[in-house]
């Protein structure tokens, strides 16, 4: 048997992890019967769906050998996070270009061997053909400029 947390163990801990986060999330919603389902009734049944799928592979998981869990690497983690998170405080309110071209200099940040050149240009093109797919093609109501 191999180190106890392992990349499967921690994979099924997620999986818990998600479904704790859902039954939380759910809170009060009425359930209901599998006749009257309620508002909370196919959510919480998905949520304890995730528990126990996550207790399962956690359960098999612990008792076989795998290569323990790879180094967590910071720097993508938190400039992709960054990006993600300044698109969406940034869009209503700056609009498409400039959350994307945000999002896409942040992403950059995450690499090493991001070419700060390159980028801008990058960033642009994104946020032109984000312009046109979903502003132009799919008419969806989101401001192309800070309103």
């Amino acid at each position: 048997m191999g180190r106890l947390i392992n990349s499967e163990v921690a994979s099924g801990l997620l999986v818990v992890a998600f479904g704790v986060l859902g039954l939380s999330a759910i809170g009060s919603l009425e359930i209901g019967t599998a006749n009257d389902m309620g508002p909370g009734y196919l959510p919480r049944l998905v949520a304890w769906a995730l528990v126990l799928a996550g207790l399962t592979m956690t359960g098999l998981a612990v008792f076989r050998a795998h290569p323990p869990v790879p180094d967590l690497h910071w720097r993508p983690l938190f400039a992709i996070s960054a990006a993600v998170l300044f698109f969406g405080a940034s869009i209503d309110r700056y609009g498409m270009v400039i959350a994307v071209v945000g999002m896409t200099l942040l992403a950059g940040l995450a690499s090493p061997i991001s070419r700060w050149r390159e980028t801008p240009l990058i960033a642009g093109c994104l946020a032109a053909g984000a312009v046109l797919v979903f502003i132009v093609g799919l008419k969806l109501a989101i401001p192309i400029w800070p309103r």
